[in-house]
């Protein structure tokens, strides 16, 4: 434990701060903070964050994933292509507060087409480990329903 509790957490590239604002009946809306975008991502259900997520990992190239997930569009389709910089005020990223909840999510490994991780619940400073995106949600949604 401890890892991503400490200060040292604007030394990790893939850290996610996510702010829930809503939970209704197990789906949850809110946004997405990260250190590469001022501005946050707003997510409306599970699926767009899940998307939203995998989207920045992809990007970001960390952690690289161990399989090329599989779609049923043309192989050749290409999306938009976003340029991934830090940005300068880490610290703001970090601050960030959900209106029910706010989670730390420190993706270490994308194996077996699934994520790998930590994760805290900032306001009771609880860190528990998850074995894939479903175990992620799962917590997330205990956390809430609490």
């Amino acid at each position: 434990m401890g890892g991503i509790r400490m200060q040292s957490g604007m030394a990790i590239p893939n850290l996610i701060n996510l702010c829930v604002d809503r939970s209704v009946h197990g789906e949850i809306s809110g946004r997405i903070y990260h250190y590469y975008r001022e501005e946050p991502w707003k997510f409306e259900n599970v699926v767009q964050l899940l998307r939203y997520l995998e989207k920045f990992y992809d990007g970001i190239r960390f952690p690289e994933a161990s399989v090329m997930l599989r779609n049923f569009a043309d192989a050749d389709q290409t999306g938009e292509k976003t340029e991934w910089k830090l940005i300068g005020d880490k610290k703001k990223m970090l601050e960030q507060r959900g209106q029910c909840a706010t989670f730390f999510v420190c993706v270490r490994y994308r194996q077996n087409a699934t994520w790998q991780g930590t994760l805290v619940w900032k306001e009771k400073e609880r860190e528990v480990e998850f074995r894939s995106a479903l175990e992620l949600i799962m917590l997330v949604d205990n956390t809430l329903e609490g």
